[in-house]
């Protein structure tokens, strides 16, 4: 590892970090590991659009089927939750509760009016458990606003807040088939079952928070990991302090960032291939807003992620390099390319042969299968 030495330890380059990223999100090369592994060792899966977890693990895992991910999720062994930054994510069924424990506040905070706090605490329980028990059977969120109606208060903000907090605090699953590929109607709720209703220790569940996080984008710093988890810093700092080994380094821009014990930070030179991204990558959303530069070039920031919308992408030499759309018309399934900038020969090749992979996973059914620049 070429580091450059400081008074507080080694200087990571932009280069080294993104090397790094790219090797823990398995985008350097395409892992043989059991999906539920993959979706524990990304830290999650970004699932706010139905077939872009389905994307992630394609680009990630070889010789990736559908069925891989759909299985487990119809087995209970991943499950569709409202988690990290008040998103959707897929997590598997085993880390469920601790990462619902430890982003329980960040949920709870996200689109809180001012005067909320004047709730108490023992309300919001009661309108949770009668969530809980009105959604023993899938029901969608109009189904439960209108069973909690007359608990909710008259101020309008309130009751917005209020209907979405139960919603998205209160122990709510997706059905399972709002997980799979094809979904794309309104959600269906559903109480998580008992076993995963148990919360671990506290401090087990911001341990296994904070060291997912690092094994997926380290190293970082303690703003990365707050940005990513919607985590408040006190229990993210004593998390840190309870791993032991824990390395530190500075970044180019003089920002400590942490690391794993035996985490590995590739050669800088490492070959990066031809990879696409799914919309609402992780791997895009993983830091501070400032430091997704080291996968996102500042200059296409506002291009790639735009109100609450993050594009998907493909990367030339490990770093974003333009937008993918897939284009399906009757028999013929294309990915287009939309460059930000200049391509070279061997570039276009090495995208061409991976988007046309890409168009057979998304359109297997389809005739012909191509990529359009």
């Amino acid at each position: 590892m070429a580091a450059r030495s400081s008074s507080d330890g080694p200087t990571l380059s932009l280069r080294q970090l993104n090397r790094a990223l790219l090797a823990r999100q398995m985008l350097l090369k395409r892992e043989r590991v059991d999906v539920v592994t993959a979706i524990e060792r990304l830290a999650c899966l970004q699932a706010q659009f139905a077939p872009s977890p389905y994307v992630a693990l394609w680009s990630r895992l070889a010789k990736f089927e559908r069925e891989q991910l759909t299985r487990p999720i119809a087995r209970g062994e991943v499950v569709k939750a409202t988690l990290m930054r008040a998103t959707l994510h897929l997590v598997s069924a085993r880390e469920y509760s601790a990462y619902a424990l430890a982003t329980l506040g960040g949920r709870r905070d996200a689109w809180r009016p001012p005067d909320a706090a004047a709730i108490p605490e023992r309300d919001l329980e009661a309108l949770h458990r009668r969530v809980l028990a009105f959604a023993r059977t899938p029901r969608t969120r109009a189904e439960i606003e209108a069973h909690i109606a007359d608990a909710l208060p008259a101020d309008e903000r309130m009751r917005r807040w209020l209907s979405w907090a139960a919603v998205a605090t209160g122990q709510l699953l997706w059905e399972p088939a709002g997980a799979f590929w094809e979904h794309r109607r309104d959600a269906r709720y559903v109480a998580a079952p008992s076993r995963l209703r148990r919360p671990p220790p506290s401090d087990a569940a911001f341990d296994l928070l904070v060291r997912r996080y690092l094994a997926a984008f380290g190293p970082a710093s303690v703003s990365d990991i707050a940005t990513w988890s919607s985590v408040r810093v006190p229990p993210l700092r004593a998390a840190l302090e309870r791993i032991r080994g824990l390395r530190r380094f500075r970044d180019e821009k003089g920002r400590e960032v942490f690391d794993l014990p035996r985490a590995s930070i590739p050669d800088p030179g490492t070959r990066a291939p031809a990879r696409f991204l799914a919309r609402f990558d992780a791997a895009i959303l993983g830091h501070a807003a400032p430091e997704r530069d080291r996968i996102l070039p500042a200059a296409y920031r506002k291009a790639v992620i735009h109100a609450a919308e993050v594009e998907p992408t493909f990367l030339v030499d490990g770093t974003v390099a333009g937008i993918w759309r897939f284009v399906g018309r009757g028999t013929e399934a294309v990915i287009e390319l939309r460059p930000f900038g200049r391509l070279t020969r061997v570039d276009r090749a090495a995208l061409g042969e991976e988007g046309e992979r890409l168009a057979r996973f998304m359109a297997p059914d389809a005739r012909t299968h191509g990529v359009r620049a």
